[in-house]
C-alpha cells in the first residue's frame, strides 16, 4: 500500500510541476508514450524493473530512452525519479490510475467506443463531441471492433456504458418476448 501512496505523491507532483509550466498535455502525452514503449519491449521492462542492474544504469536507460523519444526533461526527470525510488514496478501495474490522474487533471477523460465495424473519422467525430457535451470534458476515445454486437455502438465512459449495440436490443426484446 506505501507503494501505491508513494506514487501517487509522485504523480501528484509531476503534475503540479506540469501545470506550473503550462506543460500538463505535453507530460500526459510523453507519459502515455512511455507506456507505450514499455509494454511493447519486455526486454527494456524487464530491465528497469529488475534490481538486479544498479539504479544508476536503469536511469542512465530512462534518460537515453527519453532523449530519444523527445520527452521533455519533466516528464524524464519524473521517469528518473520513479526509477531512483524504486517504483517502478508500481507505475508499471498502475497505467490506469496514472493516466486517469494526468487526464484528469487536464480536464480530459477516457472512452472506449465498441462498434461492430471500423467507424469513418466523421463519425467518430461526431462521437466524441456528443460524449463530451454529455460529461462536459474533453474526451480521449480509443477505438475497438467486436463484430459480435452486430450493429450499433457501445461507449464506455468512466463508470457509464452507453450500449446501442443490436445485439443487447435483441437480447431485450427475447427477454420481454420469452415466456417466463
Amino acid at each position: 500500500m506505501a507503494t501505491i501512496a508513494t506514487l501517487r505523491d509522485i504523480v501528484d507532483a509531476l503534475i503540479e510541476s506540469a501545470k506550473e509550466e503550462n506543460k500538463l498535455d505535453e507530460a500526459t502525452s510523453n507519459v502515455e508514450s512511455f507506456y507505450k514503449i514499455i509494454f511493447s519491449n519486455d526486454e527494456l521492462k524487464n530491465i528497469l524493473s529488475n534490481s538486479i542492474f544498479d539504479v544508476e544504469e536503469r536511469k542512465s536507460v530512462v534518460k537515453d530512452m527519453c532523449e530519444k523519444a523527445s520527452f521533455s526533461s519533466l516528464t524524464g526527470g519524473f521517469i528518473s525519479l520513479i526509477v531512483d525510488m524504486d517504483k517502478f514496478k508500481a507505475f508499471v501495474n498502475s497505467k490506469e490510475l496514472v493516466l486517469g490522474k494526468l487526464k484528469e487533471a487536464a480536464g480530459k477523460i477516457s472512452a472506449e467506443l465498441i462498434s461492430a465495424e471500423q467507424l469513418s473519422e466523421n463519425d467518430v467525430e461526431k462521437v466524441k463531441n456528443a460524449l463530451s457535451k454529455a460529461t462536459g470534458k474533453d474526451v480521449d476515445i480509443s477505438l475497438k471492433v467486436d463484430s459480435s454486437i452486430i450493429g450499433g455502438m457501445i461507449a464506455k465512459v468512466e463508470d457509464k456504458v452507453y450500449d446501442s449495440s443490436i445485439k443487447t436490443q435483441l437480447e431485450r426484446m427475447r427477454g420481454v418476448l420469452s415466456p417466463s
